[in-house]
């Protein structure tokens, strides 16, 4: 099979998926051929944006890896290059690409900047819509493989590099010689092994540290951007912990992804403390809990865990045994003789306590609650409170914001 041949299969692999387009220059950066029609990014497009000085930079060091090209507004293009013998004769650009989900609420921002005629800004809009965001591990095994078609050989992700066509001053030289972090490392240390024992006296090393460190010292000229990563690092470090801790890999993870997502929908510093307390009980609470009942087998376990973080949905003896590989009547059978009660019980009783939760630190509605943790109508969700609790809802939320 012909490299164009090769690429066109590519191409049309590539497209199942997502709309992307290519661009075929020659060793000097001469365009040969393209299936772009828009008049955005064609012609002398990405010499003007300083990609043909980076590929020719790159190309006179020998090196023909494929690269991942950036321009401004986070647009990325794959650049494999194909070599006949030892030396360069085709390089091909695959994109255009978007890096992130708010890249398209980005560009709008900067357009807005611009003095451009409505139907120019609209024409770029529609345009700029149309490119797909595609997951920066999915872009690396792309470039594997076009490096492949183009040359037959195979490579690894390291062998693939980003690059910027914006300028960047030369990196400053470091000063390592400070003791501004002494102690820290024993302290994350001691924090680490009680968070992963469940040891409640957490707090106190947490107290600690702060005395030691204010967190990550890159000065970005916005506080609650620089909380919101001190709060990703500690949110990291307690996952991590308590997965060694015995947590499941699958729920440790699936909790990091979900408070991750809270720590960046933060409004202030004081949602930030509130939700990183959250995310150290949370995560406490599971490894105690884990520590408490040690003869409860793994699967089961696991099922607990799966149905704390999953509240929200209409839970199935169905589906939790289908995910644990047991049929349903083994799955309940086990699940009571080791944690003591039936599944739906569980299901109610962690549905009811998460209840208490929003009840008493938020002031979300009844009828809200109620909904989002798949309770049938309010009325049963009244009742089921009433039986577990000794107190309506409303009576509780009274007694616990007074």
């Amino acid at each position: 099979m012909k490299t164009n041949e090769k690429l066109s299969f590519f191409m049309e692999l590539i497209n199942c998926n997502y709309d992307l387009h290519y661009w075929n220059y020659d060793a000097d950066f001469h365009l040969l051929e393209t299936d772009w029609t828009n008049d955005l990014f064609a012609g002398t497009f990405f010499d003007f944006i300083g990609f043909k000085d980076l590929l020719l930079t790159h190309l006179s060091t020998g090196n023909c890896h494929p690269l991942i090209l950036e321009a401004e507004s986070n647009l990325l293009w794959i650049a494999g290059i194909q070599q006949e013998g030892n030396s360069p004769c085709n390089i091909y650009l695959i994109g255009p690409i978007f890096s992130g989900r708010d890249t398209h609420l980005l560009l709008r921002k900067k357009l807005d900047s611009y003095e451009l005629s409505v139907s120019l800004r609209a024409a770029i809009q529609r345009t700029f819509e149309s490119i797909p965001t595609i997951p920066s591990n999915i872009l690396m095994q792309y470039a594997i493989m076009l490096h492949y078609c183009l040359n037959l050989e195979r490579i690894s992700t390291s062998d693939v590099r980003f690059l910027n066509s914006a300028s960047s001053e030369p990196p400053e030289s470091v000063s390592l010689a400070g003791n501004s972090h002494a102690g820290i490392w024993m302290n994350e240390q001691l924090l680490c092994k009680m968070l992963a024992d469940g040891d409640p006296r957490y707090k106190e090393a947490i107290q600690k540290s702060f005395s030691l460190s204010h967190g990550v010292k890159a000065d970005i000229g916005d506080a609650l951007r620089s909380h919101k990563n001190n709060c990703l690092v500690l949110l990291t470090l307690c996952s991590r912990a308590c997965i060694s801790g015995g947590l499941s890999p699958e729920i440790g993870y699936d909790l990091n992804d979900y408070y991750a997502q809270k720590i960046e929908c933060c409004k202030s510093m004081t949602d930030t403390n509130k939700l990183c307390a959250e995310i150290l009980e949370d995560y406490v609470s599971r490894v105690q809990e884990l520590k408490r009942n040690p003869s409860v087998s793994n699967l089961i376990r696991n099922s607990c865990e799966y149905i704390k973080s999953h509240l929200t949905e209409d839970l199935s003896i169905q589906e939790l045994a289908k995910r644990v590989g047991y049929t349903e009547y083994y799955f309940s059978h086990k699940f009571k003789k080791e944690v003591g009660c039936s599944v739906n019980e569980y299901i109610l009783k962690e549905k009811i306590e998460h209840a208490k939760l929003l009840l008493a630190g938020t002031t979300e509605s009844i009828q809200s609650i109620s909904d989002n943790l798949a309770f049938s109508n309010r009325s049963y969700f009244y009742t089921c409170f009433q039986k577990i609790t000794g107190s309506s809802p409303t009576e509780y939320r009274k007694q616990h914001n007074s």
